[in-house]
């Protein structure tokens, strides 16, 4: 055990008034452990002749005073008292502490503290004990010598006991004789123990193989491996390992006298046939399989397998190799080896594990190029995704036609609604107009004031089937492509402004409740003045058809930076989800309104395309029972 107690020795002086302290183990040679100033050999030696007295009167401790060799002691260090401290016994050994002192009234003054350092270095030693029991255990579970060599004293702080079994040496012949392992090494291999001496004396890690004879005249193979410990710029200690590797050697032989012959058979193969030590780095290539990545069998030998593979599969490998290390079995893999002209070629391998009893000392692999296999099988794969692709687009083709012949019958029975309804809208006005003319015609006598009012109802009626004639008339212009817009400049506000005059009248003739939300500012569109009127207006009686009396309808006006907001909104009956889908559909007719009649289907329609032909946006949001929201917007004119 080494312990650097200098400091507490330090400390224990200091409180005492010694001018030397120092801690002794007992034994043979009664081995000074530590001491808070350096001895020189007649020191040691007086010291020792002390402690083998103390130890022959049983280390009694009262019977310091009484030692022939404590008068010796006394006058060699010109002091007054001696005092000890038993420490601890640890293995049959005991520890003990000493103080030469000039003052012994310091001692007992201290004493109470003396006693603390003294149970702190007890401590020390029993820790220093337990943790070096410990190492002993878990170096005895390893094949290999490990040690800690003072270059300072030449001596050896720390042998593991594995000397015996791996050096067949014990730990006191090695510290008593060091030159014993000398002896062993073989006279072949001492020029190469010279340079491991001079490079780890230079500071470096160094490593030394050898032939090495046991006791038995056995011969063995040793790896020495040794790390020089620097301190301020100075080597201090020198730590090392000597390892067994006589197993490792006998299977290298072992495959080289198999290799020629191996390597007659695996030479005519045109396959990449390889051998891998236990880990991982090729000891063997056939020729033509190192060809065929741009290398030499030469060159590739020594090497790990990693080294030849893409980079962005190692992990993989190592998976699979770790496998197979498991399993304890043959693995199939596939890889991307590198071409020496960094091109990247695939592999299909086969490895098989090497076994020494359970124990796996290597791999024999061999692999095929199949980069032009994977190609043509890339291009079968291409070409089914593009045969399921065309035959998705196909039948895709298939079910728009169904589509189409479903929308084209919905158009054909929608055309026909829109016809019946057309028909309705001419005939009612017209059936107005016939009737109450027929009547003014044929009755001469008719009073003056029904003249009039049915004169009125004819004029009204003539103007609503105008109106309606008109609408179709825009609607067919609007949809050919050819509407001939008027567009200008002009504030939409006050467009707003007056049709939401207009809404207000409307709406309060039947009770309808109508907010307007219009701020007092001033947005300028370019667009076609009368037509917005016309779509406005048609929005506003059709909201008027899903409202009944009771209701609130709304128009807020937002303004966007490139484009101003309309959103009008009631609380009415609302419109379905299935007639929602054809609002805007030129041949569809909600019935679901608070109108006696349904309508042609055109108006709404139409309103679409003049916003369309605006570049526009018109959008509903309606739920039954809830009531609807038509959301607008417009383009301004921008400066």
């Amino acid at each position: 055990m080494n312990i650097d107690f200098s400091g507490l020795l330090k400390l224990y002086a200091a409180l005492s008034g010694a001018s030397l302290c120092f801690i002794i183990k007992s034994g043979n040679k009664n081995v000074i452990l530590a001491s808070n100033n350096e001895l020189n050999a007649e020191s040691k030696n007086l010291i020792k002749q002390f402690y083998s007295e103390f130890s022959n009167n049983k280390f009694d401790l009262g019977a310091i005073s009484q030692l022939k060799s404590v008068d010796i002691l006394q006058s060699h260090f010109q002091c007054k008292s001696i005092y000890g401290n038993f420490l601890t016994n640890l293995d049959g050994y005991n520890y003990h502490l000493f103080a030469i002192c000039y003052n012994s009234e310091k001692a007992q003054e201290q004493l109470q503290h003396l006693e603390t350092v003294v149970n702190s270095i007890a401590t020390q030693l029993n820790l220093n004990y337990e943790l070096h029991e410990k190492l002993e255990l878990t170096f005895s579970k390893i094949d290999a010598v490990v040690y800690s060599y003072n270059l300072k004293n030449e001596t050896f702080d720390f042998i593991s006991n594995s000397a015996e079994k791996i050096l067949g040496l014990t730990e006191d012949e090695i510290r008593v004789d060091q030159k014993k392992i000398l002896r062993k090494i073989a006279k072949d291999n001492f020029k190469n123990y010279k340079n491991f001496i001079l490079k780890v004396k230079q500071g470096e890690p160094a490593i030394f193989d050898s032939e090495f004879k046991t006791n038995t005249g056995k011969l063995q193979f040793l790896h020495h491996v040794a790390e020089p410990i620097v301190v301020d710029g100075k080597i201090e200690k020198v730590v090392g390992v000597i390892s067994d590797n006589t197993r490792e050697r006998n299977i290298i032989d072992k495959l080289k006298k198999s290799e020629k012959r191996f390597g007659l058979l695996i030479n005519t193969a045109i396959d990449f046939i390889y051998s891998l030590n236990g880990f991982g780095y090729l000891i063997q290539v056939n020729e033509n399989g190192a060809n065929a990545l741009g290398y030499t069998s030469e060159e590739m030998l020594g090497k790990h397998f990693l080294d030849f593979a893409a980079d962005y599969q190692k992990d993989d490998i190592s998976k699979s190799f770790q496998n197979m290390l498991s399993s304890k079995s043959t693995i199939h893999f596939e890889i991307d080896l590198l071409h020496k002209l960094n091109k990247a070629i695939k592999y299909e391998f086969l490895a098989t594990p090497l076994l020494e009893g359970d124990e796996i000392t290597g791999m024999l692999g061999i692999g095929r190029d199949i980069t032009r296999r994977r190609q043509n099988e890339e291009k079968i794969k291409q070409l089914n995704l593009k045969l399921k692709e065309t035959q998705r687009l196909v039948e895709i083709e298939r079910d728009r036609a169904k589509q189409q012949i479903t929308i084209l019958e919905e158009i054909n029975i929608l055309k026909n609604e829109f016809i019946s309804n057309v028909s309705h809208e001419l005939r009612t006005p017209l059936a107005s107009i016939v009737g109450f003319a027929e009547t003014i015609a044929s009755d001469e006598d008719l009073p003056k004031d029904l003249v009039l009012e049915f004169s009125g109802i004819i004029l009204t009626e003539g103007k609503r089937l105008a109106r309606f004639i008109d609408d179709i008339l825009d609607f067919s212009e609007l949809e050919s492509g050819g509407a001939n817009l008027h567009k200008e400049e002009f504030n939409i506000i006050d467009m707003l402004n007056v049709v939401a005059k207009k809404a207000t009248e409307d709406f309060n003739a039947n009770n309808i409740t109508f907010t307007a939300l219009i701020p007092d500012a001033e947005i300028t569109i370019f667009a076609d003045k009368e037509k917005l009127i016309k779509a406005f207006n048609t929005i506003f009686e059709n909201t008027l058809r899903f409202t009944k009396s009771g209701d609130h309808v709304s128009i807020v006006i937002q303004d966007f930076l490139k484009e101003v907001g309309i959103v009008i909104s009631d609380n009415g009956n609302g419109i379905s989800e299935s007639d929602l889908e054809f609002l805007f559909h030129k041949f569809h007719s909600s019935g679901s309104t608070n109108a006696s009649t349904p309508t042609a289907g055109i108006a709404l329609s139409l309103v679409k395309q003049i916003f369309d032909h605006h570049k526009g946006l018109l959008q509903v949001k309606s739920s039954v029972g809830e009531g609807t929201t038509f959301i607008i917007r417009l383009p301004k004119k921008l400066i």
